[in-house]
């Protein structure tokens, strides 16, 4: 076997000047902080007197964000000590499988943000203050409006972050088989992975947009599903990621030089496929704006925000 090259540091694999393992420590660090943060709102969410949907929804965004983060940050740290000589294919396979995992976690915790300040604008709409005073509603109207920017946000940040991971898998792609001829796949699935996704993505907002407009009278009822497949998806994802990282470390070095073709197609595959139901869940159920009521103020019953099915005019 001949020796690595000098001047190449560890986890910088031929083909590529990044270095996978030198970047592990900060990413471990944004997971750790992104997490830490999560876990300060679970803990004022918990804190309030009142529940509604809308708050249960962010707790089971926040928890999930929460996990998959902590188990990223572990995940990164464990990329940190992999300094063996001649490991850049089991290095950038780990790698890969944890950007996944902060993408997955990145994207809830947006999500999250989203549904919290939904329902803070839902508690200042419908519920009495503590002094008897109606809250102004310049302030109700500038709230209303910051909750749409960032639930629109997401789109936005959910579309860079399929970009992000598509790089990072032509990357992995060009660095586990380099020195050799890829095969058929490898030239076309990150390209592939954008336009099905991207495509997905597009349809997912235009069915939901025409569940919103759908006439009034018509039966519609609630979807009750995304936000548990979300959930689901992505616990599940940083559970079997943080063990496939394990077992990645565990395997000596011999066996990954090279990559063997099926474990970077699985590699690719799993890291691809598997954060898509999450996205589209996610995206699916954000919440939305209902019609503001006339008069002062509007009832309890009414609800300034509803699930998805909602019809107000300024949700998106």
């Amino acid at each position: 076997m001949a020796p690595p090259e000098a001047g190449v540091p560890d986890g910088a694999c031929l083909g590529t000047g990044w270095s996978a393992v030198a970047s592990a420590p900060a990413n471990s660090q944004l997971a750790g902080v992104l997490a830490g943060f999560v876990f300060a709102g679970f803990v004022m969410i918990l804190t309030e007197r009142r529940m509604s949907p809308l708050r249960t929804a962010t707790l089971r965004l926040f928890i999930a964000g929460f996990i998959v983060l902590a188990l990223d940050s572990y995940a990164f740290s464990l990329l940190t000590g992999d300094v063996a000589e001649q490991a850049c294919g089991r290095v950038w396979t780990e790698s890969l499988i944890a950007s996944g995992m902060l993408v997955v976690g990145a994207v809830a915790v947006i999500s999250g943000m989203s549904w919290l300040l939904a329902s803070y604008v839902e508690v200042q709409s419908g519920e009495e203050p503590d002094d008897g005073t109606a809250p102004a509603d310049g302030h109700q109207e500038a709230m209303r409006t910051l909750e749409r920017l960032l639930r629109r946000s997401v789109y936005g940040i959910t579309t860079l972050t399929v970009l992000l991971l598509s790089t990072a898998a032509h990357d992995y792609v060009n660095v586990v088989f380099g020195g050799r001829q890829p095969p058929g796949w490898a030239s076309w699935v990150s390209p592939l992975y954008v336009l099905l996704v991207g495509t997905a993505m597009i349809v997912t907002v235009w069915w939901r947009q025409r569940r919103r407009t759908r006439r009034a009278g018509e039966p519609a009822a609630p979807p009750r599903n995304e936000l548990p497949i979300a959930f689901t998806c992505a616990v599940s994802y940083a559970v079997l990621g943080t063990a496939a990282i394990g077992v990645t470390t565990s395997t000596p070095v011999s066996a990954w030089n090279p990559v063997p073709e099926a474990v970077a197609a699985c590699t690719v595959g799993v890291v691809l496929i598997m954060p898509v139901p999450t996205v589209l869940a996610l995206i699916y159920a954000m919440p939305r704006s209902a019609a503001r009521l006339p008069g002062p103020r509007a009832s309890p019953d009414s609800g300034a925000f509803t699930g998805p099915e909602s019809a107000g005019p300024d949700g998106a």
